[in-house]
């Protein structure tokens, strides 16, 4: 036996001494072998399988204007940046498309005073890293958001708010006072403890989670699909790559675009009134010839409103007899000013003024005004309709086209207008304290409308905890503001979605907001060469 051992190591040996150049190779050959069967194929099959699953699916392109890099729920001051976020984070509620209040990271709250709210959170929810959602993270964001170093968009939402963890699912809203619609406040996106804003990362809890952020886009996915937003400096620019294929969708079309848009074929058109936001003409009420609530009636009834909602708002568009939502329950008011050219003159008289050989005057001068509004096919169409309505009264209009970014930053704050029309978001809950408040004057009170009397409604009416008082409360709000006329209410706009018809499945019955058109994603199916992706 150990003479057939010592007999074959003596020819290995001998084979080696040999060979040895062929033996070094096949044995380096053969840990490599073992290092790739043992090692590397381990580690990088999950980076393979994903990459794989990451490209195997559909990918859904939208083009944007802007440069929506970096969804925050606290700072998202845009509808495209809302819209981006709404699909990554969650708030404690949503809101349905009937405008209700809904439960979501929250299981349910109980109003416990007129001045406390008690939220009981979801116990099975996670981050997109892995972390676990808690009320640590709720506190984290109502206290950013009201740390006026960060001037976060929701630092009135929790204005005056006292938040506390009771357990790491339960949390305790205390308010200074009374205010009934507090719990709408609780519907926005809330951001991880776990991850400071000196290093903030779009991490959430929502449907998608965010895959790249680049200059010129940003990619979501979820386990059905990749969610691609890409960047336009422009809505020209984002219209010519919709025409051209590069985009699979393009939202906020104007009716006026729909015919243009159709000649170069392959476009599906969705359309769904937005029932929380109106077109909207304001009047400047501390302009010399707008402080005269006659002279703002008067053009109120100079104004067709039907034929402004046929020939500019769409087919879906619904007229607005107030400043409420579509549905409000407080219910639907009569329409106030019927196009009425003699009660308009009859209103310019009651201000003083008089008809001349061109236009109205009075003791401090002709009757001029200038529409100032952004450059937007249908508010551009709106305000030379307005300029044909005011011209048959007998007042000489000017209309004035600005960039949007003029509008908000510079036109807006500043009060540098005497009309402007402007799409105007609606609150769900019927109290406006924020859009017609004295106090509000430098903020969302556009119009710096100023009345003891409608201050005291609405600061009566936001306290009231039965739905009945604070119904008839605001029904009388709505009857004093329209008749000091701060502005016109036309009409609740169309939301125009473009889609390639390669994609199918698309539903907006359950459409309230705009970050609604992506509610029926997971019935979607979009076609990509010859391959079609299914549900």
């Amino acid at each position: 036996m150990f003479k057939k051992i010592r007999f074959y190591l003596v020819l290995g040996s001998v084979f080696l001494n040999r060979n040895r150049k062929y033996a070094t190779f096949s044995f380096i050959a053969l840990l490599l072998v073992i290092f790739a069967v043992k090692i590397l194929i381990p580690s990088l099959a999950p980076s393979v399988l994903s990459v794989y699953r990451e490209t195997g699916k559909a990918t859904f392109i939208e083009g944007v204007v802007g440069n929506p890099a970096h969804p925050n729920p606290l700072f998202d001051s845009t509808e495209t940046q809302r819209d981006i976020s709404s699909l990554i984070f969650r708030g404690l509620t949503r809101i349905g498309a009937d405008g209700n209040l809904l439960p979501d990271l929250a299981e349910s709250y109980e109003k416990k005073s007129e001045t406390e709210f008690i939220f009981y959170l979801r116990e099975d929810v996670y981050w997109h890293d892995g972390e676990k959602f808690t009320a640590d993270d709720v506190v984290y964001t109502v206290k950013l958001a009201q740390n006026p170093d960060y001037d976060s968009i929701l630092v009135e939402n929790f204005r005056d708010v006292e938040i506390e963890k009771i357990d790491q699912y339960t949390v305790r809203f205390g308010l200074n006072e009374a205010f009934t619609p507090f719990p709408y406040s609780t519907a926005v996106g809330i951001i991880p403890e776990h991850i400071p804003l000196s290093g903030y990362k779009p991490i959430g809890t929502g449907d998608f989670r965010v895959v790249k952020i680049g200059d010129r886009e940003i990619i979501l996915t979820n386990p059905k699909m990749n969610l691609k937003f890409r960047f336009y400096p422009s809505f020209e620019e984002a219209r010519t790559a919709l025409k051209l294929g590069e985009i699979h969708a393009l939202g906020g079309l104007s009716p006026q675009e729909i015919e243009m848009i159709k000649k170069f074929g392959g476009k599906n058109f969705y359309s769904h009134v937005l029932p929380f936001r109106q077109v909207v003409v304001f009047f400047n009420t501390k302009h010399r010839a707008l402080r005269d609530k006659n002279v703002r009636q008067a053009l109120s009834f100079a104004v067709d409103k039907k034929t402004v909602r046929e020939l500019v708002g769409g087919a879906t568009a619904k007229l607005a007899s107030n400043h409420l939502a579509l549905g409000s329950w407080v219910g639907v008011s009569k329409e106030r000013y019927t196009y009425n050219l003699n009660k308009a003159r009859r209103a310019l008289e009651a201000a003083g003024y008089s008809k001349g050989e061109e236009t109205w005057e009075n003791k401090e001068g002709p009757l001029v005004l200038t529409i100032v509004t952004a450059d937007d096919p249908e508010l551009n169409s709106i305000a030379n309709l307005l300029k044909e309505f005011w011209g048959r009264l007998g007042i000489k209009v000017s209309v004035k086209i600005t960039e949007i970014d003029t509008l908000r930053d510079n036109t807006i704050p500043d009060r540098n207008f005497e009309v402007l029309i402007n799409f105007q978001k609606v609150p769900l809950d019927p109290d406006q304290y924020v859009l017609w408040h004295t106090t509000q004057q430098q903020k969302a009170n556009i119009t710096a409308i100023a009345s003891p009397q409608l201050d005291k409604l609405l600061e009566e009416a936001r306290k009231s905890s039965s739905q009945e008082k604070r119904k008839e409360e605001y029904k009388l709000f709505t009857t004093l503001l329209l008749d000091e006329a701060p502005a016109i209410f036309l009409y609740y706009p169309q939301y125009i979605w473009s889609v390639s018809d390669k994609v199918s499945g698309i539903d907006l019955t359950n459409f309230a907001f705009t970050s609604d058109r992506f509610n029926s994603y997971r019935n979607w199916e979009i076609e990509h060469g010859y391959r079609f992706f299914a549900k």
